[in-house]
């Protein structure tokens, strides 16, 4: 059996925020997509990301989203994969850096994401077995 590739198995179907866009315009963003996370954008540039736990840390101050970019409040370390790599590096990447979405980038391009949920539905199927 061909061993899987992040590429196989990565969605292509994104949802982004542009980096000058308000904490309360990612909300309704992940509401509306039923996602937990965004790449922040600038021009077609990944340079961040914004998750529903970022999100919470707002709530938990008692800060309003309306006043705050995304840019201020998203994390620029971007920790990324290729999408010619394994799944079992994905996974490994994911563990070690405590993340569940891994976006996929080519050449400084986001190509798609990857999730934990992804390679669960995955490993269930037993694509990922020796």
């Amino acid at each position: 059996m061909k061993k899987l590739k992040v590429k196989d198995i990565m969605s292509k179907d994104l949802v982004v925020i542009d980096k000058d866009a308000t904490i309360h315009d990612a909300i309704e963003k992940m509401l509306s997509h039923e996602i937990h996370s965004l790449i922040v954008m600038d021009n077609d540039k990944p340079v961040g990301i914004v998750t529903i736990n970022d999100v919470m840390v707002l709530m938990e101050k008692g800060e309003s989203g309306t006043d705050i970019l995304v840019n201020e409040f998203m994390s620029n370390e971007i920790i990324s994969i290729g999408p010619e790599e394994d799944l079992q590096k994905a996974v490994r990447i994911m563990i070690r850096n405590n993340i569940h979405r891994l976006p996929v980038i080519k050449d400084k391009k986001l190509m798609g994401i990857i999730t934990s949920s992804d390679l669960m539905k995955v490993y269930q199927k037993g694509f990922m077995r020796k």
